[in-house]
């Protein structure tokens, strides 16, 4: 129930995120520990609720929405994965705000994938500097993150996009993410409207 609740809200806030001009839109949808270290049980539903997103399509269409997927999703079940490379497919030319759910996801691995890519190709360790290690993470083709929001007042980023967070301004919430609605988001995006973003001078 508590994922049902999860997946309703998924909803509403990016209907919202379209209405209020955010871009990009990144939820955390389930990661490498959830996958390895829950019961099957409930495994099981999450993807069930990652399946369904393909009824959405429609709508996605009509809201000139694109989703995208970043991280390890062939881990997923093979229907799964037809279901997000078929939603992809049919919104990757929508252009108003792009929605991406990760999945399947752990930074450290996301390092790991990285490097493997990087000794495959054969990049000259001289020629590698942060700019071109970026080029093979799996976020290569979004901005980096300027907002992180933690809802259920975990105040830690667990391991979350770390690589394209290094200035991202970070908003913690007591509220769980089946609470956060949009006072909430407009709490998080005023908070992040007064911060003073130096990057580093």
């Amino acid at each position: 129930m508590g994922h049902k609740a999860w997946a309703d809200n998924v909803v509403k806030i990016a209907e919202y995120a379209d209405e209020i001009w955010i871009k990009y839109l990144t939820l955390w949808a389930l990661s490498t520990d959830n996958l390895n270290k829950r019961e099957q049980k409930e495994v099981e539903a999450i993807i069930k609720l990652v399946n369904s997103i393909e009824k959405y399509l429609d709508k996605m269409k009509i809201d000139n929405l694109r989703f995208e997927t970043i991280w390890d999703i062939e881990k997923l079940p093979e229907k799964s994965q037809e279901i997000l490379k078929k939603v992809k497919e049919n919104t990757k030319n929508n252009t108003w705000i792009t929605l991406i759910l990760a999945l399947i996801y752990w930074w450290q691995d996301e390092v790991v994938r990285a490097t493997k890519k990087i000794i495959q190709a054969w990049i000259d360790p001289k020629n590698l500097d942060r700019k071109e290690f970026r080029k093979y993470l799996d976020s290569w083709a979004f901005p980096e993150i300027e907002l992180i929001i933690r809802t259920g007042w975990d105040i830690r980023h667990s391991g979350f996009m770390l690589y394209d967070s290094e200035y991202a301004e970070y908003y913690f919430t007591l509220k769980k993410w089946p609470e956060f609605d949009k006072k909430e988001l407009d709490k998080a995006i005023e908070s992040f409207s007064w911060s003073k973003r130096n990057f580093g001078k």
